[in-house]
């Protein structure tokens, strides 16, 4: 390099010096407000439908080289005004049909969050939903454009989307790691992150006029599995005020453990780690977690055997027991909570073609058969399924609540978009999301049939948000459910309130759920 290309690097910074701070005495134009967070100032972005947005928000330390596989730390303040106006990156994962989440792409380093809204002013104080994308903890993002928060803001709340680490990135333990890293919680590093991204909530949301001490979580399928385990988790108390987990799935008894082998896993964690490792050449000695934390992404990515979901464990300190087990014994956050599923969540296993022994998991098909009266094997194997899987856990947990003196609400979406008919036998997984944020996915086009359908939803689910109940002047009832009284919202091409929903059905699945 020739001397003269340094001296002119440097004359062209020192000229710029003037203008720089006399930007930063400027006012920010109105297209671009600034909001100054715990950490530092962060631009915005003011969008044509009028709402505010926040992108790319670090609530955490970077996860990588030794902060890999370590419980979050907190983020590093900045100088100057952060520029928060373009969608980030998600969390590492393998393409999905060929394309990411978002179109910044994915990195290891993606402990960020979004936050939308209306009013940024802190009085404004406006109750908080948090979304927890799904994806199998596997794969999704907070930035996917699916959860863009214009329709949620429009109803009076600031939406919060976060990424959290997926794959073998946000769930794993090795001995190697256990044995150093002795003194914190192991494993679950989807749900620590989870965590971390509730606290920077609770210390920052009011400067988005936000309030603090209304944050409602949510999410489906992997969203709504984190926010079942976050009820059961001591560590997240306080950190939420009410919680609404759709198509979750919680099997009693059935959570992999840290150590212990399980009927339903008889591989441990870490004994999924020592695999992870022997796949990869790295012996058994003083260098083995340098060894793991020296795998690239791509390596660790290319690891053949992944579980269908990778939820989180029973660690026994993060998740001190199974959350089935919690909520039977009153152990639950005490907050309002509203759960469900869709009429096909087998559309999950339809590709698959499993054979029914697979899915009754050790039920016998006698009692399957006389249970749900269906005499096609394809529709009771579905509808067994969806049952056993999803339906029931929503009935079971919600039906819990009075243990700790809060109300349960039960709801059943079978509303299947125009675009679907005929195609389908009912609404698929996850196919509520949509029709709640307002947006469309999988290249599916919304009819307007289907947004009042999201509208209806919108208003139920802010409802809950800001009151805790979503019943509200002009939407059709919704009873409370409880195990002894169950009661159930179907929303569908019609909206109503079912008292007892499938009594022979929920009676032979209820035998599945362990009492303390």
């Amino acid at each position: 390099m020739s001397v003269s290309r340094p001296l002119a690097l440097l004359s062209g910074w020192l000229a710029a010096i003037p203008l720089a701070a006399a930007a930063g005495r400027a006012a920010p134009p109105p297209d671009a407000p600034v909001v100054r967070t715990a950490l530092g100032e962060a631009r915005g972005l003011r969008r044509a439908d009028g709402s505010l947005a926040w992108y790319h928000l670090p609530y955490a330390a970077p996860p990588v080289g030794e902060r890999r596989w370590r419980p979050p730390a907190p983020a590093s303040a900045w100088r100057g005004v952060r520029d928060a106006r373009q969608p980030g990156v998600g969390c590492m994962q393998d393409a999905r049909n060929g394309s990411l989440p978002t179109a910044a792409g994915v990195s290891e380093d993606c402990l960020y969050l979004n936050v939308f809204t209306r009013d940024a002013r802190p009085a404004a104080r406006r109750p908080v939903m948090v979304w927890i994308h799904g994806g199998f903890f596997r794969v999704g993002s907070g930035a996917d454009p699916a959860f863009d928060g214009a329709a949620l803001t429009r109803e009076g709340v600031v939406l919060v989307t976060i990424n959290y680490r997926l794959d073998r990135f946000g769930r794993f333990a090795h001995p190697a790691l256990s044995a150093a890293q002795r003194d914190e919680p192991l494993g679950n590093y989807a749900l620590m992150d989870q965590v971390a991204a509730l606290r920077w909530v609770r210390q920052n949301i009011a400067r988005f006029g936000g309030d603090p001490r209304n944050v409602t979580i949510f999410g489906c399928s992997a969203g709504g599995v984190s926010v079942d385990f976050l009820m059961a988790a001591p560590e997240a108390r306080g950190l939420f005020q009410r919680a609404i987990a759709q198509s979750g799935s919680i099997v009693p008894e059935g959570e992999r453990r840290l150590r212990e082998p399980t009927a339903r896993f008889p591989s441990s964690l870490e004994q999924d780690g020592l695999e992870v490792a022997r796949h990869f050449g790295i012996a058994e000695d003083a260098r083995t977690a340098e060894r793991l934390r020296a795998l690239t992404p791509a390596q660790l990515l290319s690891y053949p055997q992944k579980d269908s979901s990778m939820n989180p464990v029973v660690d026994g300190r993060l998740v001190p027991e199974d959350p089935a087990r919690a909520f039977a014994a009153g152990r639950q956050a005490p907050v309002p909570f509203m759960s469900g599923a869709t009429s096909w969540e087998a559309s999950l296993i339809r590709p698959f073609q499993l054979p029914f022994p697979a899915v009754l998991v050790g039920m016998p098909r006698a009692d399957v058969e006389a249970a749900y009266g269906i005499a096609d094997e394809q529709q009771l194997k579905e509808a067994y399924f969806g049952d056993s899987v999803f339906f029931v856990s929503a009935w079971w947990l919600a039906g819990q609540m009075g243990r700790v003196g809060q109300p349960g609400f039960l709801y059943r979406y079978a509303y299947v978009d125009e675009a679907q008919r005929g195609r389908n036998p009912g609404a698929y997984h996850c196919s509520d999301t949509p029709r709640t944020f307002g947006t469309e996915w999988r290249g599916e086009p919304a009819s307007p049939r289907d947004r009042e359908t999201g509208d209806l939803l919108r208003r139920y689910w802010t409802q809950f948000a800001k009151a805790g109940d979503p019943n509200a002047p002009g939407l059709p009832p919704w009873p409370r459910h409880e195990v002894d009284a169950p009661a159930v919202l179907e929303i569908g091409e019609s909206v109503a309130a079912r008292r007892n929903p499938d009594p022979e059905r929920m009676a032979l699945q209820r035998r599945r759920f362990a009492t303390p």
